[in-house]
């Protein structure tokens, strides 16, 4: 099968303004879903997809393609649904490969066991979740424990599993029957939730993410230097 990986980029957010181009340690954070997906062995091409001239630029300075995007598609009500149809619909491939770029701590293994398993499973759709094995609520009601029994131990209960979108795959034959008949198709098909590394599924919403990331990611450098001084 022929992969693809789309980063999608788009100038427009409100609560970290401009975050995909922050620097990071010295990097713009849309670089680490780009060496994510670079870095891939299953990976024939790499797509920065966005509306902006300043991230085709960038694209050019870090050795991927950019795919121009229109800008009615780069709006805040634009749905993974409809960029990813037009993406689609344009790119030849059997199967796109999403690398969150606000997720800066994925990495390339990461996105080559997502697709080992997207292809063994032979899914339409993988998207990457995050597990967590604590006693959950969802609107006041317990979603993975009874309240009316002596309280399961965490390793007992069974995990939720929540989105990161970290790394996302989908079929194109499948995406886009299906977003022609139904009108979306992110979850379309024969699904897979794909655990991910919690810490990898890191999403930079809001400032205080920003700030974390960056800690990790500066130490992560500072344990390497650290090795090799020893060695």
């Amino acid at each position: 099968m022929k992969y693809i990986a789309e980063i999608p980029v788009r100038l427009g957010s409100k609560r970290v303004p401009k975050k995909n181009l922050r620097l990071i340690n010295g990097k713009p954070m849309v670089a680490y879903a780009i060496e994510a997906a670079k870095g891939s062995k299953r990976i024939s091409e790499v797509f920065i997809n966005s509306e902006s001239k300043v991230l085709e630029k960038l694209a050019g300075e870090l050795g991927v393609k950019f795919y121009q995007r229109k800008p009615k598609l780069a709006e805040d009500t634009v749905t993974s649904d409809e960029f990813n149809y037009d993406f689609l619909m344009n790119n030849e491939c059997d199967a796109v490969v999403m690398v969150n770029p606000v997720s800066p701590l994925v990495t390339s293994e990461d996105v080559d066991l997502a697709i080992d398993t997207f292809e063994k499973g032979n899914y339409d759709t993988l998207i990457s979740v995050k597990e967590e094995r604590l006693q959950t609520f969802y609107l006041g009601k317990p979603l993975n424990i009874n309240i009316n029994e002596k309280l399961a131990m965490t390793q007992n209960i069974n995990p939720v599993q929540i989105a990161s979108w970290a790394v996302s795959i989908w079929r194109k034959e499948s995406f886009i029957r299906n977003y022609e008949e139904k009108g979306f198709a992110v979850f379309n098909g024969k699904l897979c939730l794909f655990p991910i590394n919690p810490l990898h599924a890191l999403k930079i919403s809001y400032e205080e993410d920003f700030l974390l990331a960056e800690m990790i990611i500066a130490s992560k450098g500072a344990i390497k230097k650290e090795i090799k001084y020893y060695e």
